[in-house]
This record gives structure tokens, C-alpha cells and sequence, in this order.
């Protein structure tokens, strides 16, 4: 009998081929990662945008889309398929649906930052800054996805798709800290109110980091 879930590896290697193809294509890649990571290329970044790395970044954050449904899919499938009694295509189109929402409303609720702000490098930096972070978590987690679904569960005594479920969690972390902790530096920078800050970390930064935990670890 044919496993239900036999269609998800495909879509793991179309995600892999897709970041292979990006590997190739000018260095968007890396200034995803670098601009993520490093605040101060990050201001470069935004001085030298050009339309050819703003296209390639919308690829990538296409393909974390897949990513972060893969990683949702893998933990929460089973267990939402069960609880709704529906099939396992329907469960993971509609995580790719959630995820796809979540990134429209962080990119419209940070343009009503900006314009509450009345500041209007805030809203660019925020947008390209929210962007770097979509592309750089799909790259990061791109190799654990492949453990999730390819590792094997005992291999000399050792289960390593266990390994690799504990790197995929750890990735997640670590990237929404540093984007907490980015994004606080940012609003120091650019001087707007107390409240505003306040209300950005709680709903766009602190919000998701805690909702994302209790999801894979709950």
C-alpha cells in the first residue's frame, strides 16, 4: 500500500533544486544571510538595492514558504490530519495558506508602523529587513528539512532524524532571536517613540517566536 505522504520527499528536492539554482545566480544568497545577520550590511544593502536581487529574493522567500510548511507539515501533520479528519494534501495546503498570511501581515502591519510613525525610512528598512529574515531562514533550514525527511531513524544504534529535528528547533530560535535583538537595535537607530518599539517587538517580533515554540516543541 502506497504511503500517503509519499509526494512530500518530491517536494524537499524541488525545494533543493531551486536553492541550487540560486547558488548560481548572482550572490543573492549571501546578502540575504550577511544583511540578516550583520546590521551594518544590512544598511548597505538597502543603499545598493537593485531590482535583479530584489527578483532572486522574492524566489527564495517563495521557496521558504515551502520550507517552513515542510518543517510545520512534519511535526503538526499527522496530529491536524487526525484532530480535522481530513487528508494529508489538505493539511499542508493550508500550513502553506497560514504561513503565506503570517508574511502579508507582517509586511502590512510594519507599513502602518511606518506610516504611524511618520517615518518613512522606517517602513523600507523594516520591508527589506522582514524579507532578508524569510530568506535567510529558508537557507538555514533547508538542510535540516532534507534530515527531516531523509535521515534515517537508526543507523548504527544512532537515530538521526532525531538530530536533525533538535537543529531544525535550534535554527528557529536562533533566527527569530537575532531578529528580535536586530530589530531593537534598529528602532534605537532610527529614534521613534517608546511605544511604537514596544508594540512592534510584542506583536511582530516576541508574538511569533513564542507561538513558533509552543507549535514544535508543544
Amino acid at each position: 500500500m502506497q504511503d500517503p505522504k509519499f509526494w512530500v520527499p518530491y517536494l524537499v528536492l524541488i525545494s533543493v533544486i531551486v536553492f541550487a539554482i540560486m547558488l548560481q545566480k548572482n550572490n543573492s544568497i549571501y546578502i540575504a544571510l550577511k544583511s540578516f545577520f550583520n546590521l551594518h550590511f544590512f544598511k548597505q544593502s538597502v543603499r545598493n538595492e537593485n531590482g535583479n536581487i530584489i527578483y532572486l529574493g522574492r524566489i527564495l522567500i517563495v521557496n521558504t514558504f515551502l520550507i517552513l510548511t515542510l518543517v510545520v507539515f512534519y511535526f503538526l501533520g499527522d496530529i491536524l490530519s487526525l484532530i480535522y479528519n481530513v487528508k494529508y494534501e489538505i493539511v499542508f495546503f493550508s500550513i502553506l495558506t497560514g504561513i503565506v498570511i503570517w508574511y502579508w501581515l507582517n509586511v502590512i502591519l510594519r507599513k502602518l508602523l511606518a506610516e504611524v510613525s511618520s517615518i518613512s525610512l522606517v517602513g523600507k528598512e523594516v520591508e527589506l529587513y522582514n524579507q532578508f529574515f524569510f530568506q535567510s531562514l529558508g537557507i538555514l533550514l533547508l538542510p535540516g528539512v532534507v534530515g527531516l525527511y531523509f535521515f534515517p531513524t537508526d543507523f548504527w544504534g544512532y537515530n538521526f532524524r532525531y538530530f536533525a529535528e533538535i537543529t531544525v528547533q535550534l535554527i528557529i530560535i536562533i533566527v527569530f532571536l537575532n531578529k528580535l535583538f536586530q530589530s531593537v537595535f534598529q528602532s534605537f537607530e532610527i529614534k521613534i517613540s517608546w511605544f511604537y518599539i514596544f508594540l512592534y517587538i510584542c506583536t511582530l517580533e516576541i508574538l511569533p517566536l513564542c507561538v513558533g515554540y509552543q507549535l514544535l516543541l508543544g
